[in-house]
């Protein structure tokens, strides 16, 4: 009997002892949402999964992350990514995240394009995701589907974070004219030899497009180690979500002064942004800069003690897209979020 109770308590302290996490290591309490999506063209449900941050609020960006070929079937949560979320490596403030589940029977992002179209759009009705920030990263199989996915849909992604992925031949420079594209390469890399994408990557630079090239001094399996927990690389991935300093004149250099009688995305970008500050009612605003959009204007400079000419000069856009203009009492309040499903351990 004596036996029988110290063989058991022997028992417990093992799995006591193993159940402790390891030194060094701060799991976060980061819940995943499960969703899917039907893709009309393979008739399909496709699963996928969201993260959204506790501090979640409308105008924020969404990052959609596409896994490799390895985590196809059931693993999206296991690596790379989402798995450094989960032990606490990514330590700045995140973003909307929305993992896509691949089935094991298909063989290229592309294939399910349909379906990943429907879970971003439903993504940025639900959460208020600002539609002009949506940013697209990818290791490997996701990193090829990086550079499918922008060139099918070049007006739907800001950025795009392609990893140890191979660009096709139909993939185009100009498809990337308004995303900025970052390739990141791994110099040991025989798995994805890196040559297609640093001759793209060199393409988008003759033709005058914003782009960086960052190599590695790593194998294939080690990139998403090593470019996942690089806080530039997620802070740029982010769209620099950490605080940010005011506005200046460099941070202003990209924007046009808007005005009267004028219109394009610009335009439609920036009023709704407004809208998010509660200058707008609705968030379906148009490309115009119309008489209505002079008066809203004037009201954001007044609310921010500033000339009220109705112009949006670049300091003015760069102050509203910064996050730090005064909101109204109209600003949009967070959608509810759903009670998350807890993610299983791997």
């Amino acid at each position: 009997m004596q036996r029988v109770k110290r063989a058991i308590a022997l028992l417990l302290a093992a799995l006591l002892l193993f159940s402790l996490p390891a030194a060094g290591t701060a799991k976060n309490t980061v819940h995943f949402i499960q969703h899917g999506a039907r893709d009309e063209n393979q008739d399909q449900l496709i699963k996928y999964w969201l993260y959204v941050p506790p501090e979640a609020e409308p105008g924020m960006p969404l990052v959609v992350y596409l896994h490799g070929s390895g985590e196809r079937g059931d693993g999206a949560l296991l690596t790379s990514l989402p798995q450094f979320l989960k032990d606490g490596v990514v330590l700045c403030r995140e973003p909307i995240l929305l993992i896509p589940q691949m089935p094991s029977y298909f063989g290229h992002w592309i294939s399910i394009e349909n379906a990943l179209m429907k879970m971003i759009d439903r993504t940025v009705e639900e959460y208020g995701v600002d539609e002009y920030r949506i940013a697209l990263a990818g290791f490997s199989l996701g990193g090829i589907g990086v550079y499918d996915l922008v060139n099918l849909y070049p007006e739907r992604f800001c950025r795009a974070l392609a990893v140890s992925g191979r660009v096709n031949e139909d993939v185009t420079p100009e498809a990337f004219s308004k995303c900025e594209l970052r390739t990141c390469v791994g110099t040991k890399d025989t798995n994805m030899p890196p040559q297609s994408a640093l001759e793209f990557a060199e393409a988008l630079e003759e033709a005058g497009y914003t782009t960086k090239t960052l190599e590695f001094d790593y194998t294939h399996s080690r990139m998403p180690y090593h470019v996942f927990r690089d806080a530039e690389v997620l802070e740029w991935l982010w769209m620099e979500l950490a605080p940010q300093p005011s506005p200046t004149p460099t941070d202003a250099a990209g924007y046009r002064t808007l005005k009267k009688g004028m219109n394009g995305k610009d335009v439609q970008r920036f009023k709704a942004a407004m809208y998010w500050l509660g200058y707008f009612n609705d968030k379906n605003v148009s490309d115009e800069y119309n008489s209505v959009t002079v008066e809203r204007v004037k009201m954001l400079q007044r609310y921010n003690g500033l000339e009220e000419t109705g112009v949006a000069d670049p300091a003015l856009q760069a102050l509203v897209f910064s996050g730090s203009a005064v909101k109204t009492e109209k600003a949009p309040k967070p959608s509810k979020t759903p009670k998350p499903a807890e993610t299983p351990n791997p």
